[in-house]
């Protein structure tokens, strides 16, 4: 099993749209969470209308609350949302709005971060966090699990000055960079390669700008899974999920193959 967190600093591209398209690229069975604060758009985008409070990150915290680690992770698949254009993915919807953050940074984020760090907790999927923008609130604890942590930067001068802030925080936080890989999102005036040099921070891969197939993600606009699944896009995130796996593996933070087999 691997964990990959996708995160994003002032003015970088969404990181939820693409955690999304990997989640739906991805070569086997995955968690999607939704841990920004903020208020999360996986739910409002992919299930408008589908998911109610008894779903979720905070229904499990309530649940769970006098569970040791081990209970709470037993009850887990309890509390996520199976996608039915997606039958591979579990998504744990996340807050509606910051307001609802408190019982997360109260305890809640060090336990859903003890949680995803046993292996067996989520039927062997991969799991793939959307953290939202990075700020002092942010999940810090599951940032600190992640087997790799993705940085969404468009390759502009505003954006890379915005990451480089995000890359601070990472610093402090986590003590070095050795999980932290670039996601190049969209065009601009640099290359992915001087993006990497500015940053002094490797890359991952990178998605195209696809504004009709994000805003079926992110915006809850109605398309087929067909033809999603053929965007740019999802294309793109396909060949990107797949590398991600390959590396996990390599690295063994994959060991047994955890996340590309059938539950």
């Amino acid at each position: 099993m691997t964990v990959v967190a996708v995160t994003g600093g002032k003015a970088g591209p969404g990181a939820t749209t693409a955690a999304l398209a990997l989640g739906l690229s991805w070569p086997g069975p995955v968690l999607l969470v939704d841990a920004d604060p903020c208020g999360g758009d996986m739910v409002p985008g992919m299930l408008p209308g589908r998911v109610g409070t008894e779903r979720g990150l905070l229904s499990w915290l309530v649940a769970t609350r006098r569970h040791t680690v081990l209970e709470a992770a037993r009850v887990l698949a309890e509390h996520v949302v199976c996608l039915p254009e997606a039958p591979q993915v579990w998504l744990m919807p996340g807050v509606q709005h910051g307001g609802q953050a408190h019982p997360l940074a109260s305890g809640g984020w060090e336990r859903l971060a003890r949680v995803l760090e046993r292996e067996p907790t989520t039927g062997g999927r991969d799991v793939i966090v959307d953290t939202g923008r990075l700020s002092p609130g942010a999940c810090w604890p599951v940032l600190a699990v992640a087997d790799q942590i993705l940085l969404s930067v468009r390759p502009t001068a505003r954006s890379v000055q915005g990451a480089r802030g995000a890359i601070d925080q990472l610093r402090e936080h986590l003590g070095d960079l050795a999980c932290v890989r670039l996601l190049i999102c969209g065009a601009g005036e640099y290359s992915a390669k001087d993006v990497s040099a500015q940053l002094e921070v490797p890359v991952a891969g990178a998605l195209p700008h696809d504004r009709s197939a994000a805003a079926v993600l992110t915006e809850g606009a109605s398309t087929g899974m067909r033809s999603l699944k053929r965007s740019r896009l999802l294309r793109s995130a396909a060949g990107l999920a797949v590398e991600l796996v390959e590396a996990a593996l390599s690295n063994g933070a994959g060991a047994a193959a955890g996340g590309v087999v059938s539950p």
